[in-house]
C-alpha cells in the first residue's frame, strides 16, 4: 500500500508548522543548524547536511548516488538512535510519526518507516506497511506513518537477533527509528520483496536521489 501526497497537503503542513500542536510529542525542525541525531550510518561518505531555504527555513538534505557509490550512499536511508527518540511510545500514547519531504531528484521515491526495540538489539524489526510516495515536483509534502500499520521483518532481516517480540513490547522499548526507500513484498510471512525495504544492509533499491527532510514529529 502507498499514499501519494499533493502540494495542497504540503501547504497545509507548512502552515501547521507555525503552531506545533500540544499533541506533538517530539519535533525536529533543524533550526539550531544541526542534524539533531539523524544520520545515514557511520560509513556514509555523504552525511546528511543542514541547509537553509531562501525564506530562512532549515532542513536536512540527503544525497544518494546509486550504483556508482558505496554503502550507505547508494540508497535512501536515514535514522535516529538518540535519547529523544528512544523510550516507551505506549506511555506517550504515540499513534503516528509525520515528516515533511521535498524530492529534488529525477524520479518519485517511496519512503517507509521502521523501528526496533532495546529488548534484543532489534534495530529495525517492524516496518510500517503503508509507504509515502514523494513526487519529484520540488514541493514540500507531508507524510504521516501509522505506528499500528506494521508488519515484522522476517528472520534474517536487519538486526542482531532472531528473537520475536510483540508490537506492544517493541513500542514500549523503542531504540531506533529508520526511514528508507523500497516497496514491501505482498507475502505477509516474507515481509519484503527481493528488492524491498530491508533486504541486506540498508535495504531498498540503489538510486540517485536528492531528498529534503523537515519537521519530524511523533504525535498522539
Amino acid at each position: 500500500m502507498k499514499k501519494v501526497f499533493s502540494p495542497v497537503v504540503a501547504l497545509a503542513s507548512v502552515l501547521a508548522c507555525a503552531n506545533v500542536s500540544a499533541a506533538d510529542i517530539i519535533l525536529n525542525d533543524f533550526t539550531d543548524g544541526t542534524t539533531q541525531g539523524w544520520n545515514k550510518g557511520g560509513a556514509a561518505g555523504l552525511p546528511l547536511t543542514v541547509e537553509t531555504e531562501a525564506d530562512g527555513n532549515k532542513y536536512i538534505k540527503l544525497i544518494s548516488e546509486g550504483k556508482t557509490s558505496t554503502h550507505p550512499d547508494k540508497k535512501i536511508v536515514f535514522q535516529n538512535e538518540t535519547g529523544q527518540w528512544r523510550g516507551n511510545y505506549n506511555a506517550k500514547s504515540a499513534k503516528t510519526l509525520s515528516v515533511r519531504f521535498k524530492n529534488m531528484g529525477t524520479a518519485p521515491v517511496e519512503i517507509h518507516l521502521a523501528f526496533g526495540n532495546t529488548l534484543a538489539d532489534l534495530r529495525t524489526r517492524y516496518v510500517v506497511k503503508t509507504g509515502a510516495v514523494i513526487p519529484n515536483d520540488s514541493n514540500w509534502h507531508d507524510a504521516s506513518f501509522s505506528l499500528a500499520d506494521v508488519q515484522m521483518v522476517p528472520l534474517g532481516g536487519h538486526g542482531k537477533s532472531n528473537a520475536s517480540f510483540s508490537l506492544s513490547e517493541t513500542l514500549g522499548n523503542v531504540k531506533t527509528i529508520r526511514f528508507s526507500q523500497g516497496t514491501l513484498g505482498s507475502k505477509t510471512d516474507q515481509g519484503h520483496s527481493a528488492d524491498g525495504v530491508y533486504t541486506g544492509w540498508n535495504g531498498g533499491p540503489e538510486v540517485a536521489a536528492n531528498l529534503w527532510i523537515d519537521d519530524i514529529k511523533l504525535s498522539n
